[in-house]
This record gives structure tokens, sequence and C-alpha cells, in this order.
């Protein structure tokens, strides 16, 4: 093998290597060979070792880790040859265990051997025989945890945090931790499985609730519920048959905008229980095996309630079985598929309404949205000044009767219903400690801290948000999406937030190469408007997730690394933003084609605001002046999109339009 062949193979093992939970099984079977003096096995030297699961539903991830193992202990060596045998009591594959023909086989044509069951006693007479020794595995402890996150991810968080980690199933562990996030972002998952683990269900009574019209800014999603609390009254009634009623509905919106709480008022409105369940409340009850009993256990309790309501959350944590790559792909898949068996059930869930949240509508399994499932999407947007005067209202309750809350509405632009319950509650908490009344001015004391912008960089933003407007308006047909409304804020938050263009998709658009492009044109549009305008841009359109360039650099990787859109058809990894971006991360050759690409794409941009300057600084100014602009008003001021969708303007720089790299 040549050289270059041997640091593509090392290079490729590494990139498998980068799994927490297979690090953490390498890191415990390397402790199991020390203590049980197993020291040539390390040197490369002939060996046969029985491995004693410490659950066998990690069994897989045992296997893995030691293949890894003795691939790392053959190196270059042509004359190391190995091989793995499992015992697998569960057979979640389907597989066959190895008949006693294939294990001698392997051990006569095979210096060194690994093997994996359950219990000694899972391992056949003559194995245990010609073994060398039959070590057990220990759980995993903070030093094997610790290991494994700086493996994967560099650094590992403080001992503290990762002791909230330690009973969690192995297999978990890895779907959970993932190359590509923080160690912040995975301190955040590992505390929801802890809080998972630590808090029961909800189960309080539906009348500690408000009902739907006792909330504000839920918009379709309100008058959904109300009309599921009139089937349902007639399902109860005997009016109307089950299969007349919405049986499931995915609801989406950012993080705050109250998703939950529209579940518990959903079932107060319609006088029903509700069951509260989450993906990592199931992960904490241990391995796989137990968290599908968790999950069917939690049907089954609806079921026995009906009609309720079966509310889960953070629905995208199941993951998206067409994204699947690596390791946990079969785990996550197994997981996939048993909720799909609790939706459908060979039985039924006649009386069970399923409402699933979450911020991420994409990542979403397209069998969990198929009729008689969550075959309705309800979006909740951030509430509108009348709505922010509503949930204020509601939270102070009997407090401040008749007050003016048009001021503290106003100042609250862009906040969510929690950010706007967090501001009542400190409020009453100021009031408390002065003991006194609640006052307006505790209120405006307790709002979040705000930076009002400079002229110019108010102008900057309105300069940007313009920018997404025209161009996504212009590009509209050829990206599938248009722009509904653009906003700017004179006033941000610590984010430094200045403004938001919002798109509306259309369902069912054809996605092609040129479409892709369009978009990502359309992300950088904001910057190159500011360079057409201001002579340079600003670091706004940076510096965070779901920022226009990181959505842009990941749909430039993604047409390049898994959706064969690129220079080639290989596919090489999910389309999910942590594993498009750890790939990016590890390739020279693919961040060049990449930033080509969206150089391609801002030059688009700025060809097109050039020529449509005039409707470029109209809607900035009418943006600086009331703060938004809405879809009528952009195509007022840019005009019908031209026929190429402003391939002229781009030819005459001397650029191609979707011309490959």
């Amino acid at each position: 093998m040549s050289k270059t062949r041997n640091r593509l193979r090392r290079k490729g093992a590494r990139r498998r290597a980068k799994d927490v939970a297979r690090e953490a099984a390498r890191n415990l079977m390397i402790r199991a060979l020390r203590h049980a003096d197993l020291h040539h096995v390390f040197l490369g030297t002939s060996c046969i070792v029985g491995f004693v699961l410490p659950d066998a539903s990690d069994g897989d991830v045992f296997v893995e880790a030691g293949r890894g193992l003795l691939v790392s202990l053959a190196g270059s060596r042509p004359d190391f040859d190995f091989d793995i045998l499992h015992w697998d009591a569960t057979n979640p594959k389907g597989r066959s265990k190895p008949s006693d023909s294939a294990m001698r086989e392997s051990l006569a044509s095979h210096a060194r051997v690994f093997g994996f069951a359950a219990s000694a006693d899972e391992f056949p007479a003559f194995f245990r025989l010609a073994a060398d020794s039959i070590v057990p595995l220990g759980r995993v402890d903070l030093a094997a945890l610790k290991g494994a996150f700086y493996a994967v991810l560099g650094r590992a968080p403080a001992d503290t945090v990762l002791a909230e980690a330690l009973d969690v199933p192995l297999a978990a562990l890895g779907a959970v931790i993932r190359p590509g996030r923080s160690p912040e972002q995975a301190i955040r998952r590992l505390q929801r499985l802890r809080a998972a683990e630590c808090n029961p269900p909800d189960r309080r009574p539906a009348r500690e609730h408000p009902t739907l019209d006792d909330l504000h800014g839920l918009g379709e999603a309100a008058e959904w519920g109300r009309a599921l609390a009139a089937d349902l009254a007639d399902y109860r009634a005997g009016r109307i048959r089950w299969s007349e009623v919405d049986r499931g509905v995915l609801v989406s919106g950012p993080t705050g905008t109250g998703k939950t709480t529209f579940a518990r008022a959903l079932a107060r409105t319609c006088e029903v229980p509700i069951h509260i369940h989450s993906l990592a409340r199931w992960q904490a009850r241990g391995y796989l095996n137990d968290l599908l009993k968790a999950m069917r256990a939690a049907f089954e309790a609806a079921k026995a309630e009906a009609p309720c309501i079966l509310f889960l959350d953070e629905l995208d944590s199941f993951g998206d079985r067409e994204a699947l790559t690596g390791h946990n792909e079969q785990y996550c898949r197994e997981v996939v598929n048993g909720l799909l068996e609790c939706l459908d059930g060979v039985e039924g869930r006649e009386g069970v309404v399923v409402v699933g949240a979450t911020n991420l509508p994409e990542k979403i399994d397209a069998a969990l949205l198929r009729p008689g499932r969550l075959d309705r999407h309800i979006r909740i947007p951030l509430p509108d000044p009348e709505a922010r005067a509503g949930i204020l209202r509601h939270h102070l309750g009997d407090a401040l009767p008749g007050a003016d809350l048009s001021e503290i509405s106003a100042r609250l632009e862009g906040a969510s219903g929690a950010v706007i319950e967090q501001v009542v509650r400190d409020a009453r908490r100021r009031a408390r400690a002065a003991r006194r009344e609640l006052t307006a001015e505790d209120l405006l004391a307790a709002l979040p801290e705000r930076i009002r912008l400079s002229d110019a960089a108010h102008w900057r933003a309105c300069i940007h948000e313009a920018g997404h407007a025209v161009v996504g308006h212009l590009l509209g047909g050829e990206s599938g999406q248009v722009p509904f409304e653009a906003k700017v804020f004179r006033e941000v938050g610590p984010d430094g937030t200045g403004g938001e263009t919002g798109f509306a998709r259309a369902p069912g658009f054809d996605r092609t190469r040129a479409s892709y492009l369009a978009e990502i044109t359309m992300l950088l549009a904001g910057l190159a408007a500011e360079e057409v305008v201001l002579g340079e841009h600003a670091g706004g359109g940076g510096g965070g997730e779901r920022s226009d360039l990181h959505q842009a650099t990941v749909l430039a990787a993604g047409m390049e690394t898994s959706m064969g859109l690129g220079e080639g058809l290989v596919y090489l990894t999910s389309r999910r933003d942590e594993d498009v971006l750890a790939w990016l991360r590890g390739d020279p050759l693919l961040r060049r084609r990449v930033g080509e690409a969206l150089e391609r794409c801002s030059r688009r941009a700025k060809a097109i605001l050039r020529e449509r300057r005039g409707a470029l600084e109209e809607l900035a100014r009418a943006l600086a002046e009331r703060g938004r602009v809405n879809a009528a008003e952009i195509g007022a001021a840019v005009g019908p999109a031209p026929p190429d969708g402003g391939r002229s303007a781009f030819a005459r720089c001397g650029e191609r339009v979707g011309n490959r790299p």
C-alpha cells in the first residue's frame, strides 16, 4: 500500500472515530484489558478475548469500538488479521448468532479474535476454553466519559456536568453528543436528559391551566384548538366518529412562543387530560429497550384516559431517518420506528390526539407527517404588538387595571411569550421587595436590556433587510420562497439583532441546483446590499447559528456533501447542520469549493441590487420610518420579477447562473 493510501486510511479511521459512544466504549475496553493483565493485546500478538457487555442493547457500540481498537493496533501491518464475534441475545437487526462451525473457523483462521456477549454463559464452551480470558466490561464512569469528550469535541465540560450523564446508555449518549456540536450544546442536551429523568410527567389538573381564550398571539393554532374542542365534544356525545376528528398536529415556532402552554390550554379548552412527554424523558429511563417500553407505556396510559391530549415536546430530537448516518443510525431508526408504531398501533389510539412541538420543522421525519399521524402543521409566530399587550394583561391578572400597556408592548418588539411572562414575574418580585403594590414603573424596570442603535447602525440594518426583500422578491420564482415581511428594530437586545425578513416557502416546490443557489443568493443579499450602498458590510450577517452566513454555508456545503448538486455525486454525510459543518472543517478542498460558490452568489446579489438600487433605498427608507414593510409594499417598490429571474444583471458581470465550478 502506498504512503498516500496509508495516510488516507488513517484519516478515514480518525473521521470514523468521532463518536462519543464508541470512544467511551473503547476506553472501557482498554481499561478492562489492563485490569485483566492482558497487556499482550496492545502489543499486537495473538489473542482471543471475550467481553461481557454491561448491557446487551449496547452490543453494537462495543463491537464497533472493538473493531476500531484492533484496526488501530494493526497500523499498516499487512499481516495483522482479526475477527469480531457477537452473540446477540436481543437480535435487534434480525441477525443470526455465530454458529459453532463459524466460530471454530474464525478461531482457527484469525490470530486475534474479540467476542462479545451479554453474560459469560452466553459464550459457547469451546470459545471459553480457547479464550485468553473472559473480561467483564464496566459501565461508563467519569474518566471514560471525559476521555470520550476530549476525543470527539476537543474539550470536556466540568466534572459536575459530566456526572449527570453517567447513567445515560451509550447508544443514547452517542445520539445526543455529536461531532460539530460544541461542548455547551452537549451540556444542554445532557441537562435535558437529567431533567427528564428527575421530573415526572405533568399530570396537574387541567383547571390549573389557562384556556385558549385566555392566551394571545396563537393565531391559527387557537382557531384549530377551538374547532378540535367542538369535535371532541361531538365525539364524546356520539354525534361523530373518531375518524372525523383530527388525530394529530405538528406545532412549530421560535423558542418561547408558548407551544407547551398552547398544549395545556388546548387540553383545558377541550376538557380532557394532558400527558406531556419527550424523547429525553424516555431516554432517561435507560437503554433502547427501556426507552421503547417507556414510549409504549406513555401511549397506553393516554389511551386509558381517552379522550385526551398526548403532547410530544422537541419532536425534532427523534431525527429524520433519511438524514441518519454513522454508528447511531440503527439506534435512531429504531426509535423513530417505535414512535410510528405507537402513532399507528395495531389496535389504534382512538380518543388520543397527539400534539408534536418543534422549533425545527424541517428536521422532522416525513413519515411522522403522513395522514393519520401528525398530518396538520400549524405555526405559532412571535406575538405582534396587540398580542404582546394581551399576554401582558393575562400575566398581570387583576394588577394595573386600565393601565396603558402600549409603550411596554412596543419595547418588547421581537420578544416571545416566555420573555413577556418573565418580565411580569420580575416586576412582581421588584414590587414585593419594596413591600408595595405593582406599578407600571416596575414593568419598565423589568424589561430586558435594550440598546438603542445609532443612526448609522439603524440605517445599515434597514439597508440589510431591504436587500433581502428586493432579491428575495425577484428570485422568488427560482427559489420557491418569497418575502412576506421585513422588520427593523431601533432598540435591540443583547444579541444585537437589528432586524429580520420572513420568507414563505411554496409547498412541494421542485428543489434543484438553481433553486438552492437562488436561496443562497437571497441569504447573502443583506450583506451585498450593505456593500452596494455603504461600501462595505458589517458583521451582522454572521456570528451565530441560523445567521445568514451559517445558513448559506450549510446549504452550499450540503449541495456538495449530501445532495449531489455540487462537483460530484458522491454522498459524504447527512444534511444535518452539525454533520455538514464537521465535514467542512476537515476538508480544505471542500472549503475552497464552498467559498467559491458563496462568492458567486454574493456577486449575483450585488449585480441585482445595483440594477434595483432605487427600490432598495426606497424600501430602506420605509423601514427607517415605519419599522416594517409587508409583501404588497415590497412588490410595489420592486415591481414584477423579470422573466429571467435577474440573470441578465449577472450576465453583464461576465457570470453565468448555476454554472458548475
